[in-house]
């Protein structure tokens, strides 16, 4: 058997597109995504959609991947479903549900809303909307009547789930089924239910005080377009049922999903393949699946490095996919030439920037100053506009992991202007910056690419007022912690180096935030000293979940005990038996840390 398949990158909108039949075969297990159970939360459903909202609501200008799909094409755009039918029927029941909530909108004009003008024009835009839905999930045959469903469920002889699903987006409400057992009956009702989940949510977001606007009109258009064009699949075409369950089997047994970096593997390898079938004596000692072998064992050849590499290649954001945008670099900025072909051209590029994102990801680079500053800002926030711009500056510099002053300043001053955005209430993080930045270190205009990033006197004043402050966000002033910790592993001399897991540390706060009574934070400390430092730096240290919710608000020789637990020196220094826990420590040790950072942030 000659394995042969064909992976298709595609939006929804091509899933969907034209006549398609996608049949779910009787062998397929029912319907089981759910809406509701014991953890509602949790449930395929409800994640579906959080995670498909929160996308929509973050603006984000590139794709949301929904999955991969295996099917055999048994002729021209019919296509038996063997692994995908959870997701493809949820996507159908979706757009059921958003041309259901516009039929009863049109079914009742009294939900709509504006002056006369306005609620005509959303009348006559009804019917119009409710057939773009229709024309994503039903097939038009003759005359332009509507007469199938684009996916569909092959008959079983014991239950006609189809008729169901035929019921549900013909927003038909739900009805006795009839003589189904329990089983089947359940299953049925998940169809009703997984609508009805969707319509209550697009009438929670897109209904204004339970009116329908003019403004809401244009969000639920917005929407429905970010799932038809934003999200998308891969889409694998087999020919015949051994290879599809194959495939299958890869899938869902061995983990390994079609994502960008599949998808870029077949593309080196039929590249290189296609090189040495077009000029056999010039490239006979090229083996294609080595090329590919060498990338992925010699470099962190991560899922996420494709997506790095293209926006720091091109300075932007990704268009279409990581995958996709490649391919486009590809074509746009690689030539052949009489000694190089463009497939090695942009695989020598790869190995270059693959080099430098695996001293990034690794945390291998040699100078302890540079890569504890890395560390930090991988643990910050933002950090793929940080790895995009990483990487066109190690580019630009052709780091080599050792030290590197001008590298160095230019990494402070991101820093500067990372943390005054960070934590300042007037500032937004806007990728802006550093895109025009990266266009400059591309172009090998370092000065330039640095100013982007520089702010005034005036600034590094308040980011100074803002790190000796109040820090009420546990996030913020975890991060500031752990940043004072990697300054000092930079300048301690010593035969040990520890390593910060920033997951696994939490916030202590060792005088508590509601400490308890009879403890001595009460009789040691005044109220208004505890008010004044509480929320301060020097207040604070590092701890994992586990031991710290053991020390929680306890008396200071009951914390000690527990503090004694963690081999972090930052909270083992609290454990000394000559310390003294009052006013004076607490100022000194508050001091301590904003100065450190301070010098370490060059401000």
């Amino acid at each position: 058997m000659k394995f042969t398949f064909t992976p298709e990158h595609i939006a929804i909108a091509e899933l969907f597109a034209g006549n398609i039949n996608y049949i779910i075969p009787e062998y397929q297990r029912p319907y089981s995504w759910d809406c509701i159970g014991k953890s509602e939360k949790n449930n395929q459903l409800n994640v579906m959609w959080d995670d498909l909202i929160d996308f929509f609501n973050s603006e984000n200008a590139g794709e949301y991947f929904f999955g991969s799909m295996v099917m055999i094409e048994k002729e021209s755009r019919y296509f038996e479903v063997i692994d995908g039918q959870q997701r493809l029927t949820s996507l159908v029941i979706l757009f059921v549900a958003i041309k259901c909530f516009l039929k009863r909108i049109n079914e009742n004009h009294d939900l709509l809303e504006g002056d006369s003008k306005e609620v005509e024009e959303l009348k006559n835009s009804l019917p119009k909307a409710i057939r773009v839905i229709d024309n994503m999930i039903f097939n038009e045959k003759d005359f332009g009547f509507r007469s199938e469903k684009k996916v569909k469920i092959e008959k079983n002889a014991e239950f006609d789930y189809d008729k169901i699903l035929t019921n549900v987006m013909e927003c038909i409400e739900q009805t006795n089924v009839g003589t189904a057992n329990n089983e089947q009956k359940k299953v049925s009702k998940r169809y009703y239910a997984n609508r009805d989940f969707f319509m209550k949510k697009i009438e929670n977001i897109f209904l204004t005080s339970g009116k329908f606007t003019k403004t809401n009109v244009s969000e639920l258009s917005k929407f429905t377009e970010f799932l038809q064009y934003q999200l998308s699949v891969v889409r694998i075409k087999a020919p015949d049922f051994d290879v599809a369950y194959q495939i299958f089997e890869i899938l869902n047994n061995r983990g390994l999903p079609l994502s960008n970096k599949d998808l870029f593997r077949n593309f080196i390898i039929q590249q290189f393949t296609k090189l040495k079938n077009e000029n056999p004596d010039k490239y006979s000692d090229i083996i294609p699946s080595k090329k590919w072998n060498n990338l992925e064992n010699d470099y962190s050849l991560t899922h996420d490095f494709i997506g790095r590499w293209v926006e720091s290649t091109k300075a932007g954001q990704q268009k279409y996919s990581a995958f996709n945008d490649l391919k486009e670099l590809f074509d746009k900025k690689y030539t052949d030439a009489i000694d190089k072909s463009k497939i090695e051209k942009l695989y020598d590029d790869i190995k270059i920037d693959l080099e430098y994102y695996s001293l990034i990801v690794d945390q291998s680079i040699t100078s302890i100053s540079i890569r504890n500053k890395i560390i930090f800002l991988l643990n910050a926030g933002n950090v793929r506009y940080s790895i995009n711009l990483l990487l066109a500056l190690f580019r630009c510099y052709k780091y080599d992991g050792n030290d590197n002053i001008e590298l160095l300043d230019f990494i402070i001053k991101y820093e500067q202007y990372f943390l005054h955005t960070l934590l300042s209430k007037d500032k937004r993080f806007t990728s802006s910056s550093i895109y025009n930045a990266i266009e400059f270190l591309n172009n090998k205009e370092i000065d330039n690419a640095k100013k982007e990033f520089l702010i005034s006197d005036e600034e590094k004043g308040q980011l100074k007022d803002y790190i000796s402050s109040d820090f009420r966000d546990n996030t913020n002033a975890k991060l500031m912690i752990s940043k004072y910790f990697l300054y000092k592993d930079t300048v301690i001399d010593d035969v040990i180096s520890q390593q910060l897991d920033f997951s696994k540390a939490t916030l202590e706060h060792i005088l508590p935030q509601d400490p308890a009574m009879e403890t001595n934070w009460i009789s040691d400390f005044s109220d208004n000293f505890r008010k004044e430092n509480t929320y301060k730096l020097g207040n604070m240290t590092l701890l994992t979940r586990r031991i710290n919710s053991a020390a929680k608000n306890n008396d200071f020789s009951v914390k000690k005990e527990k503090y004694e637990a963690t081999k972090l020196w930052l909270t083992q220094k609290l454990t000394s038996e000559n310390l003294i826990i009052d006013d004076k420590f607490f100022k000194n040790r508050q001091i301590d840390i904003i100065e450190a950072i301070y010098t370490d942030l060059e401000i």
